[in-house]
């Protein structure tokens, strides 16, 4: 009984003895943990005041402040995102200052990467934008930007942490902050692909359109949560750095119109949840607020100035910083290195009414290749340039085979039948201007290859109604039949000593049908039949053309190759533009004879610097009518002579234009060149000489506008002629 009574206290007093080394063990680390607390990193939206972000990141990293947790919304999302993703201040510093903004800002890809008939289209409507037509009622976007190129600058960004979907396993936990349209509701995002996560976050309401997400319509975060210092806390930090740029109210004297009064209403929500967030600060937290009223929330192209007041404003809150900066050197997890392996697999996720194999023939990303970045991006702009879809995007997932690609195209919410608008206005200072404006309406993919029928019409001083179906084969889509018809009234000009004596009303009826093929939407070839009938007559001036009828028949085959960044003033790409015509009387022409005409064009740019050089020649076998003759004359056709001022049976003129843009005004591109031009029309080849010949040059200055080219300029032509003129719309 002794015996077991001494082991039973030696027991006790063993157990006594661990416990007291456990709970000293414990006390020992409730110092070390009190001197190094869990800091949570919070920044708010405001637009591109976020720059200011980068500015406070410099700071902490250079005093040693370690960041354990970030939550962000809007572009406070993005700077965070970033910086959880492994990446620097300085890294994410040479990103915001090298990216092309104006860029990332639209969804138009390049022209260069459009759809043919999408470049067509768009050709000729000079007014960009087409809402949709649903049962007789307009249908808007939800959204003055899709986000296309936003996304594919995000995914680029973020690809080194492409594979993680939980923010948690980011170097450093983060949170995105967006808003459910729907509901009304905060949302926190916490997984899934980070890019896709900050696009979501930055989608001002109106200004972009909402990205879907697990089903649920996002928006800016803003709306409801612009300073989620609440989520940090939640996440377990001990102490927030809050960041706030929040856009101030305006003053009453801005609060004007209708603009200002709406924008004031979106910043009343955003700074009252701001406020409220602000309230939950406590003890060792630190809030900086940048002094940003010089910098604009929509100035994205210049983020250096918002840097620097960042950083000022972090120097400011020194004394409050310093208590947390770490005793020992902060040790950064670096942006895991990005080492891609080969497509295993490549996914459409087609949310339209196009073929896969639509999709895939945009595409040269194949299995089999080494995955590489820049190339997919370029796949989802050929995708996006067809013109069908609203988003295009990627995402990459690695599995021990490969890599699997998986492409999302999403179709435009108010298609496929859309209204198109455009303008053309073309004065000469003593002559009279020709004006028209354009209304068309187009049904696409009326198949699953994407066949389109469009039709237009033109009221003004040169009328005319047209339509076209463009139908690709269901087997090979780069087969295709097309068909087009229509009546056209143009004016011809006579002239007398170098003045405009007569005008002349050329009024046709025309159609054409006929196969195709294309290739890779940069080139196609057409062989078809084409049958025009009409007449010509004075409708001022004396009328002294004798034979003023026309009937046409014939063989016509074309081919079309077409790089061209830009149809008014390219700075890159080329143009291949040749015709053959055949007309025989057997096929309804009132004489048989033979028509060839090419323009080819090479557009370079360095810098600022841009320099077109173009060449346009035709020749006729035989006796043209009035509609086939060569009518050259006005900018771009020497620009020293008046419109179609020589005309006849075969034409030839080599130009150059070079150019420079600038910005007159914040909303206008504009530009300012000059041009030298060589050539003429002659009606005999003897006639094909220097002394027939034509030297011209010019000046300009014009601006791209909402409604399309404007552009003012003279030319000056052998002799002393000169010519003024003006246009807007379309320039070619």
């Amino acid at each position: 009984m002794v015996k077991r009574t001494v082991l039973f206290r030696s027991d006790i007093r063993r157990v006594c003895t661990y416990l007291s080394i456990g709970w000293l063990a414990v006390f020992s680390l409730l110092p070390a943990s009190a001197d190094q607390p869990t800091i949570g990193l919070v920044l708010s939206g405001g637009g591109a005041r976020g720059a200011a972000h980068i500015g406070v990141l410099k700071y902490l990293e250079a005093n040693n402040i370690p960041v354990d947790i970030i939550t962000g919304t809007s572009f406070g999302a993005i700077v965070g995102g970033l910086y959880a993703s492994g990446m620097s201040a300085a890294e994410i510093e040479k990103a915001m200052l090298s990216m092309d903004w104006e860029r990332a800002l639209t969804d138009d890809v390049s022209r260069a990467d459009r759809g043919l008939q999408r470049k067509r289209r768009e050709d000729i409507f000079s007014i960009p934008g087409s809402p949709g037509v649903r049962e007789g009622e307009l249908v808007l976007p939800s959204g003055a930007i899709q986000g296309q190129n936003v996304i594919l600058a995000l995914q680029a960004l973020t690809a080194h942490v492409s594979f993680i979907r939980d923010f948690d396993q980011l170097p450093i936990r983060f949170r995105a902050l967006a808003t459910d349209i729907v509901n009304g509701e905060a949302v926190i995002l916490k997984e899934g692909e980070l890019a896709l996560a900050l696009r979501a976050s930055m989608g001002v309401p109106a200004v972009f359109a909402p990205i879907e997400i697990d089903g649920r319509l996002l928006v800016d975060g803003g709306v409801t949560n612009n300073l989620p210092i609440d989520v940090a806390k939640s996440m377990g930090a001990d102490v927030v750095i809050a960041v706030d740029i929040t856009s101030p109210m305006l003053p009453r004297e801005e609060v004007s119109n209708l603009l200002t009064i709406t924008d004031q209403l979106t910043r009343l929500l955003v700074v009252n949840n701001t406020s409220a967030q602000r309230l939950r600060l406590r003890g060792d937290d630190v809030l900086i607020i940048p002094e940003l009223s010089s910098v604009s929330a929509v100035e994205f192209n210049n983020p250096g100035p918002a840097i620097e007041l960042g950083l000022k404003a972090a120097e400011y809150n020194a004394e409050a910083l310093a208590r947390l900066a770490s005793d020992k050197p902060v040790e950064r997890i670096s942006a895991p290195n990005l080492e891609l392996g080969r497509l295993a697999e490549v996914r459409i996720d087609n949310r339209s009414r196009l073929d896969d194999t639509v999709i895939r023939e945009h595409m040269t990303s194949r299995v089999g290749d080494l995955a590489n970045l820049e190339v997919i991006a370029d796949d989802m702009n050929r995708i996006h340039g067809i013109g069908q879809f609203e988003l295009v995007s990627y995402e990459l997932n690695r599995l021990e085979q490969g890599e699997i690609l998986t492409v999302t195209a999403q179709e435009k919410g108010w298609g496929p039948n859309y209204l198109h608008v455009g303008l053309s206005l073309d004065s000469e200072f003593r002559h009279d201007s020709r004006f028209s404006f354009l209304v068309g309406y187009s049904k696409q993919a009326l198949n699953a290859t994407g066949a389109e029928w469009l039709s237009w019409a033109s009221f003004g001083d040169e009328p005319q109604l047209m339509t076209s179906l463009h139908w690709p084969s269901q087997r090979v889509r780069s087969v295709f039949a097309y068909a087009e018809a229509g009546y056209k009234d143009e004016a011809l000009y006579n002239y007398t000593n170098n003045m405009r004596s007569s005008v002349y009303a050329l009024r046709n009826m025309s159609a054409r049908v006929g196969l195709g093929y294309s290739y890779n939407e940069n080139w196609h070839v057409t062989l078809g039949l084409t049958r025009v009938s009409g007449r010509a007559h004075a409708v001022s001036g004396p009328e002294t053309i004798s034979n003023t009828e026309m009937e046409e028949g014939g063989i016509d085959f074309r081919f079309v190759f077409d790089t061209r960044d830009d149809i008014d003033f390219p700075s890159r790409g080329t143009v291949i533009n040749a015709s053959w015509n055949h007309y025989l009387g057997t096929l309804g022409s009132e004489r048989a004879f033979r028509q060839w005409r090419v323009h080819v064009g090479k557009y370079f740019d360095y810098q600022h610097h841009n320099l077109g050089l173009n060449l346009h020649v035709g020749g006729t076998d035989g006796i043209p009518t009035l509609n086939t003759e060569f009518k050259i004359g006005g900018y771009g056709m020497l620009s020293g002579l008046s419109t179609h001022e020589r005309r006849g049976r075969y034409m030839g003129v080599l130009s150059a234009v070079y150019y420079q843009r600038f910005e007159p005004l914040p909303i206008l591109d504009g530009l300012i060149g000059v041009t030298l031009e060589y050539g003429g029309a002659w009606e005999e080849r003897d006639d094909i000489n220097n002394d027939q010949s034509v030297v011209s040059g010019g000046a300009f200055v014009g601006a791209d506008t909402p409604i399309g080219t404007l552009q003012l300029g003279f030319g000056v032509a052998g002799g002393g002629q000169r010519n003024y003129y003006t246009r807007i719309g379309r320039v070619f």
